[in-house]
């Protein structure tokens, strides 16, 4: 969604954002009762009255019978092996970042910073240290960090990758904190502990959503944070030429994303799976281009709530065939679940393949009609 705050004015000098360069909490840390500020927050009242609601709404124990048809549906739904006669070997796990700061606590920076830049979170679901920033503690207002729930998600998809054999030789993320952080707490899971993530500004999201385009942590101060970066990859869009389109029409976005994705994919001929951790606009680009469907005629509502048909940590899983096409293996990673959440997508790619099949046979019979019409007027 288009960011709508405005930063309010900077203080005179400006403030670093003075957090230790270990964004991992401490379990002397979060017994600390001075590590959290006791504020009132807006995204946490309301969150209070939905987790009210729901225990109101709980009734008895699930029966039996329920009790076993959830069993067989978790049988049915096991990982399935992903090799078969027909495919190339190469695989594509597609991920969207863990759940952000800015959308849980839209106000967080306002109220998590001092103005000396000392940051203090005051939710259990905020992070209790944030990596430094060389710029301005501004910055994060685009540029969010994860919230811990985040971190525990991100965890939770590294060690589903690595107990379903999954795990992936080549990393490539989003330049923004959300999908480097993701990127991070997943790789603490797998085996391969010299993987490094490679950073590609081409694959961030549309920047027509955002007022003013984020600056995003340098790489001096991604490394002084401890997070495995690829120095020696050379992106295919720089920081300086990704700003240059600031001014890029949606179809532009999708055709930038999907050239990142098709250039990246060029130069990775080696068996196994490649992970793509990204945004929810930058999946749907790829997506409709392994599924073959049109991304250049989405209607702009469907655009702004591109979150909503993304969840945080949502995964797919596509592997190439001998024809060079690529198929969907919805099966191969399960899902995360609580409470009202779900980040399985299978109902919503599949949908995307359908609709492309549909788009052809509905301009099949336009067409069909339109023959028709003429020759009656002839």
């Amino acid at each position: 969604m288009k960011e709508n705050s405005t930063p309010k004015s900077n203080p005179a000098s400006s403030k670093k954002s003075g957090s230790t360069t270990n964004d991992d909490a401490t379990m002397s840390a979060m017994l600390s009762v001075s590590g959290y500020s006791m504020m009132s927050s807006v995204a946490g009242n309301q969150c209070i009255a939905e987790s009210n609601e729901l225990l109101n709404q709980s009734g008895p124990g699930i029966s039996k019978e329920v009790e076993n048809a959830i069993v067989k549906k978790i049988e049915e739904t096991k990982p399935q092996p992903t090799e078969s006669e027909d495919g190339t070997g190469r695989r594509v796990i597609l991920l969207r970042n863990a759940e952000r700061m800015d959308r849980i606590f839209p106000e967080w920076v306002d109220m998590a910073f001092n103005e000396q830049g000392k940051y203090r979170p005051y939710d259990l679901n905020q992070p209790l240290q944030i990596p430094f920033r060389s710029g301005d503690f501004w910055d994060y207002r685009f540029d969010s960090p994860i919230t811990e729930l985040g971190n525990i998600m991100s965890m939770m998809v590294g060690r589903t990758l690595k107990l379903s054999k999954q795990q992936p030789y080549k990393i490539f993320v989003s330049p923004s904190l959300r999908c480097i952080q993701t990127a991070h707490c997943l790789l603490k899971c797998l085996t391969n502990k010299n993987l490094k993530m490679c950073i590609e500004p081409a694959l961030f999201e549309w920047l027509s959503w955002y007022e003013t385009l984020p600056n995003w942590l340098s790489e001096k101060d991604l490394l002084s944070a401890q997070y495995k970066i690829d120095v020696t990859y050379k992106p295919i869009l720089s920081i300086s030429e990704i700003r240059q389109h600031r001014n890029e029409t949606s179809v532009e976005c999708y055709q930038r994303c999907i050239n990142a994705f098709k250039t990246i994919m060029s130069t990775q001929s080696e068996n196994g799976n490649i992970l793509f951790i990204v945004h929810s606009l930058t999946m749907d680009a790829i997506t409709r281009y392994l599924n073959k469907a049109d991304e250049t005629n989405i209607p702009q509502n469907e655009i702004n709530s591109m979150g909503g048909n993304y969840p945080y940590c949502s995964i797919l899983f596509y592997e190439e065939l001998n024809d060079k096409s690529w198929r969907l293996s919805p099966t191969v990673l399960p899902s995360i679940t609580f409470m009202k959440f779900n980040n399985s997508l299978w109902d919503s790619a599949k949908l995307t393949a359908v609709y492309a099949k549909i788009t052809v046979f509905v301009t099949l019979i336009e067409s069909i009609n339109i023959s028709v019409i003429m020759l009656f007027f002839k």
